[in-house]
Formats: structure tokens, C-alpha cells, sequence
């Protein structure tokens, strides 16, 4: 095999490998992203990431991308959507660092969490 084509298939081989290579990752991050704003989707009736980093001060914003309608209810008290449809989306703003459990009270088993940081 010459040079040039091991060189191809390695260098395919290292662009599978950063691709995440079979692991399951729903797209939950230890670190709050960048900006004002961490956006959930709310699809196939689950929160896409179930859990978030969110740093005070920053907006979470919800989104429905299903075809039916979603909410986002604090669990114990705190925020509560309306009901929204298809496009439509909710905002809450962090204002203390701590654990936010959070569901969609009329889609049992649909729940996230935030972890929100200083």
C-alpha cells in the first residue's frame, strides 16, 4: 500500500473517531455555553438536552418542534408555561444558582434538568 493511501485512510480514520464514534450524547454539557441564551428543543416529547448547564443570569429558552403541545413546569413551584404548539417556545430567566427540575405536566416521563451556576 503506498504512502499517500495509508495517509488517506488515516486521516479518514481520525475524522470517524472525532465524530463521537458510536457513544450516545443528548447533547447535555457540564458547561454552560456561551451568550445569554441555553435553548432546549422540546422534540418526539422529550427535552433535547434533558439536562443543561446554565450560568445565572442567562435565559433558558424553550422550544416545541413537535406537532403536539408541550409545557415546562417547575417541579415544587417556580415557572410554568402556558401550553405552546409547534414553533412556539417559552423563556425563563436563572436568577440563583442551584438544581431546576422541570417537567411537561401533560406528557408523563418528559422531564430535564437544569444546573444552574454563579
Amino acid at each position: 500500500m503506498s504512502a499517500m493511501r495509508r495517509i488517506t485512510i488515516l486521516a479518514a480514520c481520525l475524522a470517524l473517531a472525532g465524530c463521537g464514534g458510536g457513544s450516545e450524547d443528548d447533547g447535555a454539557s457540564a458547561t454552560p455555553p456561551p451568550g445569554n441564551t441555553v435553548t432546549i428543543d422540546m422534540k418526539d416529547s422529550q427535552f433535547a438536552p434533558k439536562d443543561a448547564a446554565v450560568r445565572v443570569g442567562q435565559t433558558v429558552h424553550w422550544v416545541n418542534q413537535d406537532t403536539v403541545q408541550h409545557d415546562a413546569v417547575q417541579k415544587g413551584g417556580g415557572f410554568k408555561s402556558k401550553l405552546f404548539g409547534k414553533g412556539e417556545s417559552f423563556d425563563w430567566k436563572a436568577t440563583a444558582a442551584g438544581t431546576v427540575e422541570y417537567e411537561c405536566t401533560i406528557h408523563p416521563g418528559m422531564e430535564g434538568t437544569l444546573n444552574v451556576t454563579q
